[in-house]
């Protein structure tokens, strides 16, 4: 069974199967409307969950799971370790994606306090703790090293070598082709 695209973004904790074993994410995405600070330039439909959260976090998480075992490292995670994944490491993503929404919004990166110090907005500095978080729990789950044993430092994604890092910071270029193809099945 893959994974429920209809679930993603929810409050379903059980996404989908990896062989006999239960994907557990937790990724509940906030709604869309008026409110948010990139609801006029946000190039997503406009309405229920929020899209850009949705695909953000279904991206991170297609690339280091899948239920497909030419993609991702899910074939190498215990179940303790593929926990931790979708119910520690995805959270922190959500987290990261909110965060950079809220970036995106700030006018000014610095301001000058009452005592003269320039101080940076606090946004950017709850960001950099996020990806130090994020940072500790991809060593902890040994991500680069299974990374590595399986892919030899490369992923084979778009005929393209890339790295981890690249892959979850710029994105899998055939994945929207990829999520058509597991919402038609």
């Amino acid at each position: 069974m893959a994974i429920k695209r209809k679930k993603t973004g929810q409050l379903y904790p059980t996404v989908g199967m990896l062989g006999d074993r239960a994907i557990l994410r937790w990724d509940p995405a906030t709604r869309c409307d008026d409110r948010c600070c990139v609801y006029d330039d946000c190039p997503y439909e406009k309405g229920g969950k929020c899209r850009l959260e949705v695909k953000y976090m279904n991206n991170i998480f297609d690339n280091l799971i899948s239920c497909d075992p030419e993609r991702g490292i899910g074939d190498l995670c215990n179940d303790v370790e593929l926990q931790r994944v979708g119910l520690h490491l995805i959270p922190l993503y959500h987290q990261l994606i909110r965060m950079k929404k809220e970036a995106y919004s700030v006018q000014r990166i610095s301001h000058v306090n009452k005592q003269g110090s320039i101080k940076i907005h606090p946004v950017f500095a709850e960001i950099r703790e996020i990806l130090r978080c994020i940072g500790k729990e991809i060593r902890d789950l040994g991500v680069n090293d299974k990374w590595k044993k399986k892919y030899g430092g490369v992923a084979p994604v778009g005929g393209q070598g890339q790295s981890m890092e690249e892959l979850l910071e710029r994105g899998d270029p055939g994945y929207y082709e990829s999520m058509s193809q597991d919402e038609e099945s």
